[in-house]
């Protein structure tokens, strides 16, 4: 069970793409994602076709779902196409409405559940969708499981999508990688806390992370890398992409390994 364990101990700012082949494996992992986020008063909404279904389907996991669907902590039924149409900035602004509206509420997070079976024909919008979507779950209020179901997607595409999530979970992930990258912006001092590893897999989630990062208007941006287990050369060419002469970049909790990548790439100053 190990991608239910995994899923249960996520945290607001986390992105995980879960890829699964068969249906107990997602009706378990959907089932702790909503357990945990009940118990943690969070918002959940549930963004894909079938509600009634994931209703039954969480009752006979023991999930007493409805007094959270009465009371509006729990929502089935968003879309992600309009009129058949999938619109990447109109669903990017419709996060950020319901997240406005969560906190509003008084809810310590917001948990997102989205069945991207939908998107078996979508061509380059979806990568740049879920890469750009890493810009909300970065600042560390929502959080969000994209479900991938392998019979759907080819391997190419698979590869491409999982590359636009800091973590992907599937039935033989190790539930101590909880979560494999979680990047978390902060506000006191300005800048980015990473922790886990930064690799291959995660690439493209964390250069569009950082690109939303050296939007601030800041002089001085702190990189907190303390957690960070990890980091591969091409990980590192991102986070040098901050010092650009518009901003001083500050590390914070440097690991005596990144201390000699960074000073492989002549980034000494940093340090």
């Amino acid at each position: 069970m190990a991608e239910s364990s995994l899923l249960d101990r996520l945290t607001p700012g986390d992105h995980v793409c879960l890829i699964f082949d068969d249906e107990p494996l997602r009706t378990r992992s959907v089932a702790a994602y909503i357990r945990a986020g009940l118990r943690d008063h969070h918002r959940i909404l549930y963004y894909g076709p079938g509600g009634d279904r994931v209703e039954e389907e969480l009752t006979t996991q023991g999930i007493d779902v409805r007094p959270a669907l009465d009371r509006g902590q729990l929502r089935f039924g968003g879309e992600y196409l309009r009129g058949g149409v999938f619109d990447p900035e109109a669903t990017f602004a419709s996060w950020q409405a319901e997240i406005r509206e969560t906190a509003a509420a008084g809810y310590r997070g917001m948990r997102a559940v989205g069945d991207m079976s939908w998107a078996r024909n979508q061509g380059k919008q979806l990568f740049r969708y879920e890469a750009r979507v890493n810009r909300i779950f970065a600042e560390g209020f929502a959080m969000g499981v994209c479900l991938y179901d392998r019979r759907l997607f080819s391997e190419d595409r698979l590869r491409r999508v999982t590359g636009t999530h800091p973590t992907t979970v599937t039935a033989a992930s190790d539930p101590r990688l909880v979560p494999l990258l979680r990047a978390v912006r902060t506000t006191d001092p300005p800048g980015i806390r990473l922790e886990g590893e930064a690799d291959l897999s995660n690439r493209e989630a964390l250069r569009e992370i950082f690109e939303h990062l050296a939007e601030e208007s800041v002089p001085t941006l702190t990189v907190d890398v303390s957690g960070l287990r990890f980091a591969d050369s091409a990980s590192v060419r991102i986070l040098l992409m901050l010092a650009d002469g518009r901003h001083r970049v500050v590390l914070q909790g440097c690991s005596g390994a990144l201390r000699r990548l960074l000073a492989f790439h002549g980034a000494d100053h940093l340090l």
